[in-house]
């Protein structure tokens, strides 16, 4: 995911004309309000704010990435959501 996240970010500017972010949650809202539903169609909830406001929670209700994935038995535990945080990191790093 990090390395789709790296790539990502640029696509992701020069499609959506997003400006510097100023603060944290302005940056936590651009994720969920605009990026997630770019590119995956899907609004995720801002929750769970740190008191020091440098952490939060994004929670997706319907994860499409559910709908096309079917796993062998023998990797059902296998967690291939993490790849979004993967891609999350790549592309904030890159910012």
């Amino acid at each position: 995911g990090y390395n789709i996240g790296v790539r990502l970010i640029e696509d992701f500017l020069a499609r959506s004309s997003v400006g510097r972010c100023h603060d944290f949650r302005e940056t936590a809202d651009v994720i969920a309000k605009i990026a997630f539903k770019m590119y995956l169609g899907i609004t995720p909830s801002i929750t769970n704010w740190s008191p020091g406001g440098d952490e939060f929670s994004l929670i997706l209700e319907n994860n499409p990435l559910v709908d096309f994935v079917e796993l062998p038995d023998n990797h059902s535990t296998l967690i291939y959501s993490n790849l979004l945080c993967g891609v999350l990191r790549g592309a904030l790093e890159m910012v």
